[in-house]
């Protein structure tokens, strides 16, 4: 797990008057049974829960998004040029993607688990802030979920709006 957080390292999943801004991308489509304050600790989810193939799917529904990811895309692009921005070989050269609201509540439940293995192997912690994930809402094309990892609060944002991004990888 890699993140972008603090000031100047917020992303919008896609800016206002953008494709990625107005474009209903139902493949990638995650609902939890509850939002609000604690609802990451608690929520079971529906729809597509594993984000490691979502980047695929807004290509496929947006021909032109891999072309224009910096602009359209900039939550996704900052994850899917992590490795090369950071000079990562081997193993962690790929597979790096923005994970569901599913995967970042998952992440929320154990995020002491997971601090203290990042301290170990002399990672960043995961930070008590908003994060973006790559579950656009159900019922609005311009919305997606985000977490709270200060409180566990499971929202919908306008995918406009600037939070952390977190990048991870199956290991």
């Amino acid at each position: 797990m890699k993140n972008a957080t603090g000031s100047g390292n917020t992303l919008a999943w896609a800016p206002s008057g953008t494709t990625g801004y107005t474009t209903k991308f139902t493949d990638i489509q995650c609902t939890p049974s509850a939002s609000g304050t604690g609802a990451a600790e608690t929520a079971t989810f529906t729809g597509y829960l594993d984000g490691s193939d979502n980047w695929a799917k807004v290509c496929a529904a947006d021909t032109s998004a891999a072309e224009n990811a910096a602009t359209n895309y900039p939550a996704f692009n900052w994850v899917n040029t992590y490795a090369t921005t950071y000079s990562l070989t081997g193993d962690y050269a790929s597979g790096w993607y923005l994970p569901t609201v599913a995967e970042l509540s998952m992440m929320y439940r154990e995020k002491a688990t997971v601090n203290a293995a990042l301290e170990k192997a002399g990672g960043t912690k995961i930070a008590d802030t908003t994060y973006s994930s790559s579950s656009q809402s159900l019922s609005y094309n311009y919305l997606a979920w985000v977490v709270l990892f200060d409180d566990g609060i499971l929202s919908i944002y306008n995918k406009s709006r600037r939070y952390s991004v977190c990048g991870v990888r199956a290991f």
